[in-house]
């Protein structure tokens, strides 16, 4: 999912419902734990910014 756009992460969500009868995100919740699952349910939510903007500032910190 890391290298996935938000609309693909959408689909992503969408088939795994179709297929499996139940939501991505509550299973990653039940069958993962620790950082690793904040990371996947964070990824899950699709919510990452797409803008090309870089902030120089920002990154030169």
């Amino acid at each position: 999912m890391c290298s996935r756009t938000n609309a693909q992460i959408a689909e992503l969500r969408n088939v795994y419902q179709q297929m499996y009868k139940s939501s991505l995100e509550k299973d990653l919740i039940g069958e993962t734990s620790g950082h690793f699952k904040r990371l996947l349910v964070s990824l899950c939510n699709g919510g990452r910014d797409e803008s090309m903007q870089t902030d120089t500032l920002r990154a030169n910190q």
